[in-house]
């Protein structure tokens, strides 16, 4: 009681910070419990029980809310979105099982960077010069951890780089729909529609979890969920340019995480390569902030 009230007392962008060490925390830990969880499931099953245990999730709302909550006109953004984060998640947990978690964490940062440029093409959104710097800052930090033609560039590797890219343009689609559809109905739907794909395979490559396995998977599905929750009202509390870096601290919790649990030694590669997908991203986003601020200064003084 006494720790919630001098939480509640502190500034929002304390909290902020303190909500985002929290996200980057549950995130790694997640990406531990997905590389523990590959030595007895195949990445289906994974699959199968991330959807099925996010649309549980989210039935109460529904059940609440009434089915009109999620009438939609817009299938096709849906279903294509199903697609890419149904295939996305394979690759995803099959590179978390076969690389170092330091190396895939710092690759998934790259996913906002792909969000933007689809959002550039897509829907002729301006690719300012802060977001080509974070592009190009992005893909030659990939190419610093990857080095293509010094090492060699495996499936996992592969499987990162689609998983990267597909997570991008989902990020993408779930913002043009958030435009005009319920935020909740959004997020739903990810999980709903992704379950259709996830059965068939999912109970094709089925192995009964011991009671201590359920347990890691409850945890694994508790960790996804609150991510996403600590992220979300960190970002309602302050600017991205205050909590990013907060966020970042994963690259370093999964280093560690990967070491003392998986044996995983960080290659001397991942600090320039992480540095600077990092560096670009958190420039971007610093650099939009402070447009922000210039225009609402220039309302003021409008108005």
């Amino acid at each position: 009681m006494k720790i919630a009230k001098a939480y509640t007392a502190l500034p929002d962008a304390s909290r902020a910070v303190i909500l985002m060490v929290m996200s980057a925390l549950s995130y790694a830990l997640t990406y531990a419990a997905i590389r523990e969880l590959t030595e007895s499931f195949s990445v289906y099953q994974l699959v199968l029980f991330r959807t099925g245990i996010g649309t549980a999730v989210m039935l109460p709302w529904v059940f609440r809310s009434g089915i009109r909550v999620l009438r939609t006109s817009r299938w096709k953004l849906y279903g294509a979105r199903a697609f890419a984060v149904y295939t996305g998640n394979l690759c995803w947990f099959y590179a978390l099982a076969e690389m170092a978690l330091a190396d895939a964490t710092a690759l998934s940062f790259l996913m906002p960077v792909f969000a933007a440029l689809v959002l550039a093409f897509w829907m002729r959104e301006q690719l300012n010069g802060a977001r080509l710097t974070a592009l190009f800052l992005g893909l030659a930090g990939a190419f610093v951890i990857i080095r293509p033609g010094f090492t060699e560039v495996g499936p996992a590797t592969l499987a990162m780089l689609y998983a990267t890219v597909v997570y991008g343009c989902a990020m993408a689609v779930t913002r043009v729909l958030a435009k005009t559809e319920n935020a909740n109905a959004v997020v739903f739907y990810m999980f709903a529609l992704n379950l259709p794909l996830a059965v068939g395979p999912g109970v094709y490559h089925w192995t009964m979890p011991t009671p201590s396995l359920w347990l890691l998977i409850v945890v694994f599905a508790v960790l996804s969920l609150y991510s996403q929750i600590f992220m979300t009202r960190s970002l309602a509390l302050a600017e991205a340019a205050v909590v990013m870096p907060t966020f970042y601290l994963q690259l370093p919790i999964a280093a560690l995480f990967g070491f003392f649990l998986f044996g995983q030694m960080p290659d001397i590669w991942l600090i320039p390569g992480g540095a600077l997908i990092i560096g670009g991203s958190y420039y971007s986003v610093w650099s939009e902030s402070r447009s922000r601020k210039a225009a609402a200064r220039k309302r003021d003084l409008e108005s």
